[in-house]
């Protein structure tokens, strides 16, 4: 079974970065991107339910692509996936890679 991939996108993500990105990540890839009024808290959420699923098949490698907390997002919903994104590259093959959110002009 070939490893999968997992590809993070939060909310308002530089997507500058994706050719870099899509090179590291290859075919196998699974893509989650959190929607514009979905709370941090509910994307972890969803997160853990998706990486359950294929729990069958092991982690290539972890991609976070970072975005910006709107106003008044909390920043501990922010940690909560962030830190399951670190438990998990821990445990993928080539680890976890953060591509920041580039400084807006």
């Amino acid at each position: 079974m070939e490893p999968v991939n997992l590809l993070v996108v939060e909310r308002g993500a530089d997507w500058a970065q994706w050719a870099v990105v899509s090179q590291l990540l290859g075919q196998a890839v699974l893509v989650l991107v959190q929607q514009g009024d979905e709370s941090s808290s509910a994307f972890r959420e969803r997160i853990a339910e998706r990486v359950q699923r294929f729990k069958a098949k092991a982690l290539n490698a972890v991609v976070l692509l970072r975005g910006r907390r709107g106003k008044g997002e909390r920043r501990q919903g922010m940690r909560y996936h962030r830190r399951l994104l670190h438990e998990l590259g821990v445990s993928a093959k080539n680890g976890l890679k953060v591509y920041p959110r580039a400084a807006e002009v």
